[in-house]
């Protein structure tokens, strides 16, 4: 390459200094005796300061002390080094040179370095004579061997920092802070879980996600086994400092750093050689338990029933319409009702028995019950009872002789000793137009005893129309019903009396035909025999027949809804039955019975009527007007849905020992960040930080409280390497060094250091 360089009269000439040959030797080998803190880099162009490696003879001792290598100044530096070939330039071409005089500018010279605006750069004071520049020849290796380019830091006008300690200055954040998120984590996880017992594992769907809780709580628990790790290592931290604070030995310094490990801290407490950093790390790590314990507490089960409350919408109707009873098509005949096939249905499926249709809404699940206002019956009833003795036939009556004996046992047969031991009647007691005057009365009568001898019950209720709360239960597309709880007299009660006279007792009759069971002795007075008479209406009322029957068995039934066979009771005493069966005769109490198919059918009329299309109402009701009658008849009602799913069952026991476990490790965590304000400034176990503070001689020059991080600002440029460094008549040491002041090779198999 060919440099044009002034020439000054105080250069000296060309040849008068080292090769480049000798120049790149020089550079990369030290002297024998010369230690490594002690060689300059400006020594590759001042003949007094460097000394090239010649085995054969011995070395030169330098004229002054040598500077640092780290503390030469980076101007100096760079002069000291031939300038760098740029990317296809030729090895020929001519251009300035750092080693020629700064004085050929007609400006001043400013060289962009690191931290420039740190060093104020004065002008260079002018020469007299100004030199000419002139072209100097300079040989420079090949382009493909070109030197690595190398950069150098400035070093910063860094204030030392202060050692300042303190509980506030000092105090590990990082560390107690995550200490504090073990425990909210523990107690989410806890809360999760027992949050968790009973319900399905649909009910933890958020929109399209239906993460269940054992997702939640493996995140938790890997978030925790991280922060308790970290917050160990952050504790180890400050014991290890705090302790060489204090003063300790080096095997307790190895003591402390290797406890931080499951191994070496187990092997420890094994060799009851316990340290506060070893029980820290095994309770640390036996606090990760508690992931299996939470996770096995939550289980499972298949097959089990869960109670969910919800609402849903229901159409009954408050109160009863007559045009949903009365047909249009009207007979003649004062005596015929004609009915519309609605409430013809209504009764045909009371009669039966027929589950009552509803939509099942999905809020129920597989059922759910709930409480509806309705139209229905209220009933208000009175008992009496009257003494009944069949064995009391007077016994003239049977060998009478005479003709006045046979009309006196004929008048008693038919009244005293005729005895009702079953009936069941119905009437209509209109006192006025109001609706508390309007009612429905029916009586029962039954033999409760199977004896000849006792009492008869009489049982009478008055029916009247009022509103009621029913108890319903929505299950398999139907609807049922319970008794009211309670009864409200509505004002706005809008019945018509020709429910009560008409409908009303039809419908009665049609569920249950009055009838009566008489005992009377036979006409010798023999025995006794019973009568059975009932009067068969039919559903329009257009005509009523009354017929009985005789026998001496009870089960002779005349229809399908007999009362006298629905209520019957098998006789208790077999011997009364074998001498007498009429007297062992006994019923049961009809009244609950036609209450509840009453108040049945008065529930079923109201949830069609609110189904219905209206068609029935019409013409006397427009489609205005029944949306205004029935704008009261939707109803919101609060249900609780029963379902038979799968759902989880939480184990308390395992969720209080994973609790004990999480805890116990930040217990042992804590101990270990004791005296953290005895230091003054953050510690950390950085390979730089620990250099530092064991006084390696590449840290030399630093402050004595610098941090890692403040070590690359200063450092962060200097090229280092682990290897071999081989020194004349120096044993071969195995260490890190600078390569920019030494060779340092890759140690070769089998090698021994010293």
């Amino acid at each position: 390459m060919i440099e044009e360089t002034p020439q000054p009269s105080l250069n000296r000439p060309l040849d008068s200094g080292p090769s480049a040959m000798e120049f790149g030797a020089a550079y990369l080998r030290a002297g024998r005796n010369s230690d490594d803190d002690r060689i300059s880099m400006l020594s590759a162009h001042r003949e007094s300061q460097y000394q090239a490696y010649r085995p054969e003879e011995p070395p030169v001792p330098s004229s002054s002390p040598p500077r640092r290598s780290w503390v030469v100044s980076p101007v100096a530096l760079q002069q000291s080094l031939p300038p760098e070939p740029q990317p296809g330039q030729n090895s020929s071409e001519t251009t300035s040179t750092l080693f020629g005089s700064r004085a050929v500018v007609d400006f001043n010279y400013q060289e962009p370095v690191a931290w420039a605006n740190s060093t104020q750069f004065g002008p260079t004071r002018p020469e007299s004579p100004k030199p000419e520049p002139q072209t100097t020849t300079m040989p420079v290796p090949d382009a493909e061997q070109a030197r690595i380019s190398r950069r150098y830091f400035r070093h910063p006008r860094h204030i030392p920092e202060p050692w300042k300690a303190g509980s506030w200055d000092r105090f590990p954040w990082c560390g107690f802070f995550a200490l504090l998120l073990v425990i909210a984590l523990t107690g989410a996880s806890a809360g999760l879980l027992l949050a968790s017992d009973g319900s399905s594992p649909d009910s933890w769907k958020v929109g399209n996600d239906n993460a269940q809780p054992q997702v939640y709580i493996s995140v938790f628990e890997m978030s925790m086994n991280i922060l308790i790790l970290f917050a160990l290592w952050n504790g180890m931290v400050v014991r290890f400092w705090r302790e060489m604070l204090h003063g300790t030995t080096l095997s307790a310094m190895h003591d402390i750093y290797e406890s931080a490990s499951l191994w070496p801290a187990t092997k420890r407490i094994v060799r009851l050689q316990f340290n506060l950093v070893a029980v820290a790390c095994l309770l640390a790590f036996a606090s990760t338990l508690r992931g299996p314990l939470f996770q096995r507490s939550l289980t499972l089960l298949e097959g089990q029933n869960s109670n969910v409350t919800d609402s849903i919408d229901i159409k009954i109707a408050l109160f009863p319409i007559p045009e949903y009873f009365q047909s249009l098509q009207r007979s003649s005949s004062p005596m015929h009702t004609d009915i519309t096939p609605a409430f013809s249905q209504m009764l045909q499926s009371v009669n039966s028995g027929d589950p009552i249709p509803f939509v099942h809404p999905p809020a129920c699940g597989e059922r759910c019950n709930g409480t509806v206002k309705g139209f229905t019956f209220a009933a208000s009833c009175t008992s009496t009872s009257r003494p009944l003795d069949l064995s009391a036939v007077p016994t003239e009556c049977k060998t009478c002789s005479t003709e006045q004996c046979f009309v006196n046992c004929a008048v008693l047969r038919r009244t005293e000793l005729n005895h009702p031991v079953f009936s069941i009647s119905h009437k209509t007691n209109i006192t006025g137009a109001s609706t508390e005057e309007q009612s429905l009365e029916i009586t029962s009568l039954y033999k409760q005893e199977g004896t000849c001898s006792g009492e008869v019950q009489i049982q009478t209720c008055s029916l009247t129309q009022v509103t009621g709360e029913y108890r319903v239960i929505i299950a398999n597309g139907s609807i049922s019903h319970s008794d009211p709880s309670s009864f409200t007299s509505s004002p706005e009660m809008r019945l018509n009396r020709t429910l009560m006279v008409t409908f009303w007792p039809l419908a009665f009759e049609s569920l249950f035909p009055s009838i009566a069971v008489n005992v009377t002795p036979t006409e010798d007075f023999s025995r006794l025999q019973y009568q059975k008479c009932a009067t068969s209406t039919q559903l329009d009322g257009s005509s009523s027949v009354r017929f009985c029957t005789n026998g001496t068995e009870p089960q002779q039934s005349l229809s399908l809804n007999d009362p006298t066979v629905l209520f019957s009771t098998p006789p208790q005493d077999d011997t009364l039955t074998q001498s007498d069966p009429l007297c062992s005769l006994s019923w049961r109490d009809p009244m609950p019975s036609m209450l509840s198919k009453m108040r049945s059918l008065a529930f079923r009329i109201t949830l069609d009527m609110a189904a219905s299309d209206g068609a029935v109402f019409a013409p006397t009701y427009t489609s205005a007007d029944l949306d205004l009658l029935r704008k009261d008849w939707n109803q919101t009602v609060a249900v609780t849905s029963s379902r038979t799913q799968a759902v989880y069952k939480t184990s308390p026991a395992l969720v209080v020992l994973g609790i004990v476990l999480s805890f116990l490790g930040v217990a042992a965590v804590m101990p270990l960040y004791y005296g953290f304000w005895e230091l003054g400034r953050q510690v950390s176990l950085n390979p730089l930080e620990i250099a530092r503070a064991f006084g390696a001689p590449l840290m030399d020059g630093l402050d004595g409280n610098v941090t890692a991080g403040m070590i690359t600002v200063q450092r962060g440029g200097m090229a280092v390497r682990y290897g071999v460094l081989e020194r004349f008549q120096e044993a071969k040491k195995l260490r890190i060094e600078e390569t920019a002041r030494a060779n340092v090779r890759t140690p070769w198999q089998g090698e021994v250091f010293g």
